[in-house]
Formats: C-alpha cells, sequence, structure tokens
C-alpha cells in the first residue's frame, strides 16, 4: 500500500508568512564534516524543445514508485558555500522531519569548489553512498547536464532547485522562475531611473542558468527604457573575498561618473558592491540593486545603503526538494506532483504540470519595508532568506 505523503502541516504557516527564509545552516552538515553552502541565483523562462521532451520522457520513466518501502535516503547539492544557503538547510531538515525520521533522511553538502568537475565529485559521491534522490543546483547547466542524465538511466531520481539545467533529464526544478526575478529588478530599476541610466553587473558565472536568465529578464524589461549596460557582467568565478570585491573597484575606475547603478547577481555581489561604493565616496551618486536576502543585504537595506533587493526563498527550495523526492520515492513521479500541486499553490506558489517547474516566488525588499520585513524573519527565528 503506497503511503500518502505527509507533506506539509504545520509547515504552512511558516512558509506563508511574507516568503520569508532563514538562516542556520542544516546540522547533518558539521557531521558530515562539509561546510555551509552558497547561494545562487535560479528557472527560466526558456527550456529548449528538446529539454521538455527529454524531461517529460524521463518523468514518464518514473510514474511507478522508486522505492515503495524502507527508508529513503535524500541528497541536496548546492553550487557553492555561502550563507544564502543555511535557510535552505534549515527548509531541508524541516521537510524531512515532517515527513518523519523512520521514513526519511538527509541532508545537505557544497561541492569543494567551484567548478563542474567539483560537482560532479561530490554528486557521484552520493550516488556511490546509494542515495535514494538527487537535488542539484547545477553551476553550469549545460556542463552538468550529462551527470544528471546518467543518474537518470540508472533509475536514481533527480530534481534541480535554485539553478535548472533545462536540456537535462531532470524530473522537475524546484525555485525561482529566475527571469521573471530579473524582470521584477528591472521594472524596479526602471521607477527609479525614469530618464534612463547606466549600469554594471556582477554574477559568479554567467554559465549558471539562474545567472543568465536573471540577467536576460534584467535587460528585456530595461531595454525600452533607456537603461544601458556598460559592459558584460563581471565574473568573479564564486571568489567571494578577493575577485568579487576587485570586479566593483575595477568597474569604479573604469568607468568612473557614468556608472549611475550597480546590480549583483549573485547573494554576495550586493554586499561586494556597497563596500567598493563607500570605500570610493560614491553612494550619493548612485543606485544598488541586488538579489537575495543575505544577512548584511537586510542590514545594508535598513540603513539605506541598498536600494532594491530581490529576495528569493530558499527555505522552500529544502522544504520542497525533501517532499517531492520522497514523494517520487513513495508514489512516483505524478502522483507526487499531483498531490503537492494544490498545497503549494494554497501557499503562493506556481506549479506548471506540463513543464514540470514548482516555481516558489520573489519578494521585493527596499529600505522602506526592510525593518518590518527583518522583524517578521526575527520573530520566526531567522536571520536572512
Amino acid at each position: 500500500m503506497t503511503k500518502r505523503l505527509p507533506l506539509f502541516g504545520g509547515l504552512t504557516v511558516l512558509a506563508l508568512t511574507i516568503a520569508l527564509t532563514g538562516c542556520d545552516p542544516s546540522k547533518d552538515n558539521a557531521s558530515n564534516g562539509t561546510p555551509p553552502s552558497s547561494g545562487s541565483p535560479t528557472p527560466t523562462s526558456g527550456a529548449s524543445t528538446a529539454g521538455t521532451a527529454a524531461t517529460a520522457n524521463s518523468a514518464e520513466a518514473f510514474n511507478k514508485p522508486h522505492k515503495a518501502t524502507g527508508a529513503v535516503l535524500i541528497k541536496v547539492i548546492t553550487n557553492g558555500s555561502d550563507p544564502f544557503w543555511d535557510s535552505m538547510g534549515i527548509g531541508l531538515q524541516d521537510g524531512l522531519k515532517a515527513i518523519g525520521a523512520d521514513q526519511v533522511s538527509g541532508n545537505w553538502l557544497p561541492p569543494q569548489g567551484t567548478d563542474n568537475n567539483s560537482q560532479k565529485t561530490v554528486f557521484e559521491q552520493q550516488l556511490a553512498a546509494n542515495a535514494d534522490g538527487i537535488a542539484v543546483s547545477p553551476i553550469q547547466a549545460d556542463a552538468f547536464s550529462p551527470v544528471i542524465d546518467a543518474a537518470i538511466d540508472k533509475n536514481i531520481p533527480v530534481i534541480t532547485f535554485d539553478s535548472d539545467a533545462p536540456k537535462s533529464k531532470r524530473l522537475a526544478y524546484i525555485g525561482t522562475n529566475n527571469y521573471e526575478a530579473g524582470k521584477v529588478a528591472g521594472e524596479e530599476v526602471v521607477k527609479l531611473f525614469p530618464n534612463g541610466g547606466n549600469f554594471v553587473a556582477f554574477v559568479g558565472n554567467m554559465s549558471a542558468d539562474n545567472a543568465k536568465q536573471r540577467y536576460n529578464g534584467f535587460v528585456d524589461a530595461t531595454k525600452d527604457h533607456k537603461i544601458v549596460m556598460l559592459q558584460d557582467p563581471f565574473e568573479d568565478d564564486k571568489d567571494q573575498v578577493g575577485r568579487a570585491h576587485r570586479n566593483v573597484a575595477d568597474a569604479i575606475t573604469k568607468y568612473g561618473d557614468k556608472i549611475n547603478g550597480f546590480l549583483g547577481l549573485y547573494a554576495y555581489n550586493g554586499p561586494a558592491i556597497v563596500d567598493e561604493v563607500q570605500k570610493a565616496g560614491i553612494r550619493a551618486k548612485v543606485k544598488i540593486v541586488c538579489f537575495d536576502g543575505v544577512q548584511r543585504t537586510l542590514d545594508n537595506l535598513s540603513k539605506g545603503l541598498v536600494d532594491i533587493a530581490v529576495v528569493q526563498k530558499p527555505y522552500e527550495f529544502g522544504r520542497v526538494s525533501a517532499m517531492l523526492l520522497y514523494g517520487i520515492n513513495r508514489s512516483g513521479f505524478d502522483a507526487a506532483m499531483k498531490e503537492l500541486q494544490p498545497k503549494l499553490e494554497g501557499e503562493g506558489m506556481k506549479v506548471d504540470m506540463d513543464k514540470h517547474i514548482i516555481d516558489t516566488g520573489v519578494t521585493v525588499v527596499t529600505p522602506k519595508n526592510a525593518v518590518e520585513f527583518i522583524k517578521a524573519l526575527h520573530a520566526k527565528g531567522l536571520k536572512s532568506t
């Protein structure tokens, strides 16, 4: 007899409250000797036809329960190490607890490096450890697709979160529609610059699907409003301490007074921009727009040092990944998605049953609503999103 999913229970209230997400990482990582992980921006407006077909075919192959009895082992692999992932870890553990310790266990792990091979190594280690389902945020979408496909072909359920690999056979994507999130950021910038302006963008890797989609959404939302990108985004390869700061300093040196605004596409880019803008003494002349609600960005918003932050919901990345992977194991893919759909949509998420995308949504935070937003976070014992 197939066990029905004990999906949300007491977690619903937490999920509904302004889409907030947390801070402390999953304690399972400490026991594995792995550090907390990194946050990159996430799905897409445009998966290819080939990718959509591959996803549909692979999902159909998982319509029978993958593991109908026995405890399910779930592994979640991020794209690096960063406080952005802390609340995702809390969401994962809350999702696992809601199902029950006798039914499921799991933890999350970052790759040791910031390249495709490092992530592949961690992924293959989890396969060797007999994981019953894996969620991954690919660093390089196209390069990682064969890794996902090989696992799917071996009958291991794989989903993506935060950043998609739309050309792969992944069963589903959970996270922000990054293209739409980029558009939201762009629409807010148009309000800030009704007469146009010059922007410079910063990111970890433009090879990541979430980075490309965020940037494309931003450009599409601003291109008819005289918002000019002075060059392609500066990439820092997730060197948060060194290159992320140097890139901002280099942009200030290169473009000087031509710059009206800075766009940080990854969670750590916002704080790096603020640091360098303050060093250069140009805060009064420029606007700062960034993604994600890490603690420093929330603090900077409350101090008026950031103008706009488009905040994701990484708590839900972890929680929903746990629920979906467990459901695939117990009931099969279609049954799991159909049971999740009304519950998730009741919490304000969007579920695309055809493209197998669960859009967790975003919140816009500005200095005007930052204090209220932070208070609501703290009331739930959280410090960041």
